[in-house]
This record gives C-alpha cells, structure tokens and sequence, in this order.
C-alpha cells in the first residue's frame, strides 16, 4: 500500500482520514476469515499503526503539531500524551477545543491567525492565549 511505502520515506507524518483505521478494519472484515488477503491487511495495518506512533511521539519531544486531517485515533493519543506530560510540567499548552459557531480566518490580539472554523469542528490550539481568546469571545469551549 502507498501508504505503507510514504510513512517510511520519511519522518514526517503524512496527513490520512479521520476514519483511515476504520476503513482499513472495514476493507479487512470483507474478506474471509483467515484468508491471505486479510492477514496482510491486518499486518499492514499493524505496520503503518506503529511507525505512525513513532512519529507521533516525535513529534511531542520536540513541541510539533501534527498535521490536519489524522486519524481520530492518532489526534485523541496526541492529545493524551500531551496533557499528562503538561500535568506533569504544570504548563498548560495545548487544549481541544470545539467552535461554537462557524467563524472566518481572524486574528487575534497577539498576531496569530486562527481559521477558518465551522461550527462543531474540534481544533487543537498550542498556545493557551489563543485558548483563552476563544473562550472570552464565546467563539469556543473546551473539550476534555
């Protein structure tokens, strides 16, 4: 699978689905059971699971967002990882947040630009001014 074949050309994560492991299960379960074609894709699956944690944790050491989209999977580990290592600190630096509306492209006070956003998308803001800024002007909540 290409997939398979980018991940290891490089260390960089390479932006899947949202649902790229469900499908992946999906494509797996129709083939029979204990057929050749579904344990190569369960060994496939396997592979590319394990080099893409190795990235992903990578990317932690050295303060990296991941790129947009990533597996649910993979965005929900991230997410862990990260806040037991900010608990851990006792530095708050990335959060999840859901956007309340559907908001333009703006930019906040300290110069960052933030969106496009549509209403219920979760995003994951690094820096906890950016947080703050779409809590206060109700643009946002926190999703734990």
């Amino acid at each position: 699978m290409s997939v398979l074949k980018s991940e290891r050309k490089t260390g960089e994560l390479h932006p899947l689905p949202s649902n790229f492991y469900k499908l992946l299960e999906e494509k797996a379960n129709s083939y029979e059971e204990g057929s050749d074609e579904r344990k190569n894709l369960s060994k496939l699956h396997n592979l590319v699971k394990d080099i893409r944690i190795q990235k992903l944790l990578i990317y932690i050491a050295y303060g990296k967002d991941i790129p947009k989209p990533t597996p649910a999977e993979e965005e929900d580990l991230y997410m862990q990882i990260k806040k037991i290592i900010n608990r851990n600190t006792g530095e708050v630096r990335a959060s999840r947040i859901r956007v309340t509306k559907s908001i333009p492209q703006i930019v906040t006070p300290t110069g960052a630009k933030l969106g496009p956003y549509e209403q219920n998308q979760v995003v994951y803001l690094q820096e906890i001014s950016d947080v703050k800024f779409m809590i206060d002007n109700k643009l946002g909540e926190i999703v734990e």
